[in-house]
């Protein structure tokens, strides 16, 4: 049985919507199309999901539109509120 994720500050907004939805990572991967190794990678942030066609997938089966699923860009040293180089 998958594990229940609960909801953490520092979890991506694509597992936060999924949580709000009440399916796990393996279900959205399923009813998305969108390999659960991506998701976890998403997850890790080791990846960003950048492709705006996955977004929609992913948006369609959480109900919710594809800007809330987009994280913001860290900046330089993930510092709040710089955006350019110093």
């Amino acid at each position: 049985m998958a594990r229940r994720m609960t909801i953490t500050d520092d979890m991506i907004k694509i597992d936060r919507k999924c949580i709000e939805a009440g399916i796990t990572r393996s279900e959205l991967s399923r009813r998305s199309g969108v390999p659960i190794r991506t998701l976890e990678a998403y997850a890790t942030r080791h990846r960003t999901p950048r492709d705006v066609y996955v977004l929609q997938r992913i948006s369609k089966v959480l109900g919710c539109a594809i800007e809330d699923l987009i994280e913001p860009e860290p900046g330089p040293g993930q510092e709040n509120g710089g955006g350019e180089d110093a």
